[in-house]
C-alpha cells in the first residue's frame, strides 16, 4: 500500500487542525513513549505494524471483523499534534476508494473512568486506559469508542439530565442509566448500563432499546466504517 502525503492526510481530518509529528520536530519528545517509534519510522510499512502492536490482544480477539478491516484497508498511521491533543491517525481507504481515518486519542488523556465503568468489559477498559482514550471517526463519536471524557447518558445528550420526558414511564432502562459509548452515522446509539449484563450493549434507536452482545455489535459497527455508505 502507498502511504498518504500530508495534504492527503489533512483531507481525512475535516474540522481538525492537525500536523504530522516528525522525529526532528519539537513535539516528538512530548509524544507518548510508545508512539515515538511510529513517528520516527521511515515508511508506512513500519508504522502500520508498530501502531497495531500497541493494541491489547484480548480486544482484537473480540473484534475479528475489525482486525480484517485493518489488515486490508489500513494505509498508514501517523502521529499528529492536533487542537485536541496528540493522536494517532489511522488512515484507511474504504471499499469505494475514499480516504478516511480513525482517530486514536492519547491514552494519557484518560483522566478518570467514565460513569458506569464497571459496565465496561475488561478488554475495553484496558484499551481505553492503555491504548487509546477514545478511538472514533473524526466526528469524535462514531464507528469506534468515544473518549471517556466525552461520554454522556442519553438523557444528558437530549438536554434532559434528570431523564427524558415520557421515557421513564414504560422503559426497562432509564435514559439516565444508558451511557452512550458510540453511534453509527445516523441515530443508532450504542449504550452501556449497569442494568445490563456485563458484556451486553443496548442499541437504542428512537427510544427502542435492544440489548445485545457488545463484542459482535461493536465489531460490526467498526468494520462497517470502511464499507461504502
Amino acid at each position: 500500500m502507498a502511504q498518504l502525503d500530508p495534504p492527503d492526510m489533512a483531507g481525512t481530518l475535516p474540522g481538525w487542525a492537525a500536523t504530522i509529528v516528525a522525529a526532528n520536530s519539537a513535539e516528538f519528545a512530548e509524544l507518548p513513549e510508545r508512539w515515538q517509534p511510529i513517528a520516527s519510522a521511515v515508511g508506512a510499512e513500519q508504522r502500520r505494524p508498530a501502531a497495531l502492536a500497541l493494541w491489547n490482544a484480548d480486544l482484537t480477539a473480540m473484534l475479528p471483523q475489525l482486525v480484517t478491516a485493518l489488515d486490508t484497508h489500513l494505509v498508514d498511521v501517523r502521529a499528529c499534534a492536533t487542537d485536541h491533543g496528540f493522536v494517532l491517525a489511522y488512515l484507511v481507504t474504504d471499499d469505494s476508494g475514499r480516504h478516511t481515518c480513525w482517530v486514536g486519542r492519547d491514552p494519557r488523556g484518560f483522566a478518570a473512568p467514565p460513569r458506569f465503568w464497571d459496565s465496561f468489559p475488561p478488554w475495553l477498559q484496558r484499551f481505553l486506559r492503555e491504548v487509546h482514550a477514545g478511538f472514533t471517526s473524526p466526528d469524535h463519536e462514531s464507528f469506534g469508542v468515544m473518549a471517556p471524557s466525552d461520554m454522556q447518558t442519553l438523557a444528558e445528550r437530549a438536554d434532559f439530565p434528570e431523564g427524558i420526558p415520557g421515557w421513564e414511564d414504560g422503559d426497562d432502562i432509564s435514559s439516565t442509566r444508558l451511557l452512550v459509548i458510540t453511534k453509527d452515522s445516523g441515530n443508532l446509539h450504542y449504550c452501556l448500563s449497569p442494568d445490563l449484563d456485563l458484556g451486553q450493549v443496548a442499541l437504542v434507536y428512537e427510544g427502542d432499546i435492544d440489548p445485545l452482545d457488545l463484542a459482535p455489535e461493536l465489531d460490526n459497527l467498526m468494520a462497517s466504517y470502511v464499507r461504502p455508505r
